[in-house]
């Protein structure tokens, strides 16, 4: 499998596969991320990335 944003191949076991688990396990800001609203049914993206976009979240978070 290949992240959907760094390309890099990974293993079952380090990506999130599903985009509603995504949407049920994060809040509505994290889910608007352009990144998160793109991902199709059938694309993954691994763990590392998601921490990196949680991350950027978090900073916007804190500006307002």
């Amino acid at each position: 499998m290949h992240c959907f944003v760094c390309g890099k191949r990974k293993e079952d076991y380090q990506v999130w596969t599903n985009k509603i688990i995504i949407g049920a396990t994060y809040d509505s800001e994290f889910q608007d991320n352009d990144l998160i609203r793109n991902l199709s049914e059938k694309s993954v993206i691994c763990h590392n990335c998601l921490k990196i976009i949680e991350k950027e979240v978090d900073k916007k978070r804190k500006k307002l």
